[in-house]
């Protein structure tokens, strides 16, 4: 009789302590995603990644490291997204998860300015889980990083391939396909600066290679810059102040001649930078406003 009741305590106390390990692990859980909901990234980090700690099952920890990276996602620390991410592994290319974890590491790689990489993602799980419906998930992203490539072609045939399978009537399609091709025309679509050419046109003539970049003003200013110090060095070394004219007039040249050859090269990357982000956010407009 006693051995009974000796045996009932342990599985009364066994329960208990079950129990109690469930429900601390429930409410850590569901105080990270109250945490999430209330915009706590960081606090709601630390109860995930303790979770994670405590964890056995391998969907548990997938599914808790999606939502971690999610909160360094919403805190724009996308490096450490990408990291979390890129921990997760998927023996199931049909897992639904596995589909957002691949979209969420690809728009991080977008949002860091690595589109290639964000590409190579994109291309692996449209091969891996052979799921031709998934480019109505993933099209509107991959249009984005083949711009910023300057890929217009493929760009354009995604974009076409994405009008068409959407659940739209023939004369709705007809009218987008028109509209994309417009987009892509040769005189519509971003006018890209060549660095190699601005940088080449200061090179010979300062201050045209900042004029060509888009910055007339600067350009003006760097040419009479340039002319003002080589004018300095000439009277210098007409009067006779060779070492002044050479140490202070030269030297000085030297410094704003190579530099503005650099600087128009600069502007010419920013220029096409802001072409591309002027370009994408016509491309989202558009795709938010008819899409959805």
């Amino acid at each position: 009789m006693n051995i009974i009741k000796i045996y009932r305590i342990k599985f009364f106390f066994s329960f208990i302590f079950l129990y109690a390990i469930f429900s601390i692990s429930y409410a850590s859980s569901f105080n990270g995603d109250a945490l999430f909901r209330e915009e706590k990234y960081f606090e709601a980090a630390i109860e995930y990644e303790r979770l994670i700690f405590r964890s056995e099952n391998v969907n548990d920890i997938n599914s808790l490291k999606y939502k971690k990276a999610l909160c360094y996602k919403k805190m724009n620390q996308f490096d450490r997204a990408i990291d979390e991410l890129q921990s997760l592994y998927f023996s199931n290319p049909g897992d639904s998860l596995y589909l957002s974890v691949c979209y969420e590491q690809s728009l991080c790689y977008y949002l860091v300015g690595e589109p290639a990489r964000a590409l190579w993602k994109i291309d692996e799980y449209l091969h891996r889980s052979n799921d031709s419906t998934s480019l109505n998930y993933f099209a509107p992203l991959k249009i984005l990083c083949l711009n910023k490539l300057q890929r217009w072609q493929e760009a354009e045939d995604v974009f076409l391939q994405y009008v068409a399978i959407q659940n739209f009537s023939n004369e709705r399609k007809i009218a987008y396909t028109q509209i994309v091709t417009s987009f892509y025309d040769k005189n519509y679509r971003p006018r890209m600066k060549s660095e190699q050419r601005a940088e080449n046109l200061s090179r010979f003539i300062p201050g045209t290679g900042q004029a060509y970049a888009g910055e007339f003003g600067e350009g003006v200013v760097n040419l009479l810059m340039n002319a003002s110090v080589l004018a300095f060095s000439g009277y210098q070394v007409y009067n006779g102040f060779y070492i002044t004219g050479y140490l202070a007039g030269l030297g000085f040249f030297n410094k704003t001649y190579h530099g503005g050859i650099r600087r128009a090269g600069i502007l010419a990357s920013k220029k096409n930078k802001e072409q591309t982000i002027d370009f994408n956010l016509r491309i989202i407009d558009f795709i938010q406003s008819d899409f959805e």
